[in-house]
């Protein structure tokens, strides 16, 4: 597993788990993953804040360089992480024809992989590296572009927020337990997505069991999604959407039901900067009627037999 950081002794000084070194100590630097959570210093943990401050170089898109100006203000920035790798020549990697696909593939693992080099060359250097990423690092992280090249024991997590749970406090309902729900399901349309098309017996699978449905990216095409949804799962099935999730100022939620969101989304111009919940937890008071539910299955349970009594 990929060391963790521990917090800062009586002194002052950070000391690595896994080998209790000071910075520097250990003879080559290592590569932190760090999670600034979903919106900024406000919604980061500390320690995030004090692994930033730990670091010497970073890669950062220039949004987070000015949200955390106070904690990497000096510090060499080398490169955005995520320009070009979601992109080319303009354009969105959903937008891309076939051949521009294929180029575009080869163009991000150059980039990749000249960019992995030049974080080569700084923990060689003896400097630790800060990778700055928002939300939760381990779930739909794209920091994992560069990690996975590096031995385990060269790289640090920095656990944080995600956007999930920003979203889920604007929400302010009990994704589960909440009423008769067994699952809670995150995922994204790319992920259910076979030969181009949403995979119906996958979201037939999903819509056999009650669950709470987190789709991230699910912005950019919200007629086939919805109406892939409406296939599986009834019309009035409640959902919402949580846009700029944890942002002072920019955070707001449209609900709506199945049967007519793709409508009100429509007229939506943002694509990317929201979180699609659907499911019944978004309906009266899920926590409450899940314990009372549970309450009378209990009952039926230990009534059932000479055992019981």
């Amino acid at each position: 597993m990929p060391a963790s950081l521990d917090s800062p002794g009586v002194t002052g000084e950070w000391r690595d788990a896994s080998t209790d070194a000071l910075p520097g100590e250990r003879g080559s630097g290592r590569l932190f993953v760090i999670s600034t959570g979903p919106a900024g210093p406000r919604t980061s943990t500390l320690q995030a804040l004090e692994a930033l401050e730990r670091v010497q170089v970073l890669a950062a898109p220039e949004q987070q360089v000015q949200l955390f100006g106070d904690y990497i203000a000096g510090k060499p920035v080398l490169f955005d992480p995520w320009k070009g790798l979601f992109d080319f020549k303009g354009k969105r990697v959903w937008d891309l024809g076939e051949a521009e696909r294929e180029r575009f593939q080869e163009e991000r693992f150059r980039l990749r992989d000249e960019r992995v080099g030049l974080i080569r060359e700084v923990l060689a250097a003896g400097q630790d590296f800060g990778l700055l990423e928002t939300g939760n690092p381990c779930l739909f992280g794209p920091g994992h572009w560069y990690k996975e090249p590096f031995d385990p024991d060269e790289v640090v997590i920095i656990p944080g927020m995600g956007c999930d749970a920003a979203a889920m406090a604007a929400l302010g309902q009990s994704t589960i337990p909440a009423h008769d729900i067994r699952y809670l399901v995150q995922t994204s349309p790319y992920s259910l997505t076979v030969d181009g098309r949403l995979d119906r017996a996958a979201l037939e699978d999903i819509a056999r069991h009650a669950c709470t449905l987190v789709l991230y990216m699910a912005l950019r095409d919200t007629g086939h999604v919805f109406e892939a949804l409406r296939e599986v799962l009834p019309g009035d099935t409640p959902c919402a959407v949580v846009y700029w999730a944890g942002y002072p100022g920019r955070q707001r939620v449209l609900r709506g039901r199945l049967d007519c969101m793709s409508a009100d989304l429509s007229e939506e111009e943002e694509d990317f900067m929201g979180l699609l919940f659907v499911g019944r937890f978004l309906e009266g008071k899920p926590y409450e009627a899940s314990l009372n539910r549970l309450g009378r299955t209990r009952g039926r349970v230990a009534g059932a037999g000479p055992a019981d009594e």
